[in-house]
């Protein structure tokens, strides 16, 4: 059974991209277009995995995955940034907010893989 994977991004050239890349490593995924979306969908679908943009209207990724780790339900899901804000202070925020990983745009599609991939383990 293929681990199923929930991308949220409001890019959807990006979003296709990431879902097109997934799928051809054996992924099932699920898109979401932007924060409030995803965040109703990790509910309902409980997601081996969140592979989320930071910078998106309604509900930005940080509202994501604070919602994500205060639900009982929902906290023990990995949780990984994507994003263009690629500073070292931007991905040291996420990451004490509690993601899992933060990688940043451009995408490379072997370092998401493996990363990936470390927290599907």
């Amino acid at each position: 059974m293929s681990k199923r994977i929930l991308v949220i991004e409001d890019e959807p050239a990006i979003r296709t991209y990431l879902q097109k890349v997934l799928q051809r490593a054996g992924y099932d995924t699920v898109a979401a277009s932007d924060g409030e979306e995803g965040l109703q969908m990790v509910h309902a679908l409980l997601p081996d995995l969140v592979l989320c943009d930071v910078v998106m209207p309604k509900l930005n990724g940080y509202g994501v995955l604070d919602a994500v780790r205060w639900d009982r339900s929902t906290a023990h899901i990995p949780f990984v940034f994507l994003s263009s804000k690629t500073s070292r202070e931007d991905m040291e925020e996420g990451l004490r907010l509690g993601s899992n990983a933060y990688l940043t745009k451009p995408i490379n599609q072997n370092h998401l893989l493996r990363a990936i991939a470390a927290q599907l383990l």
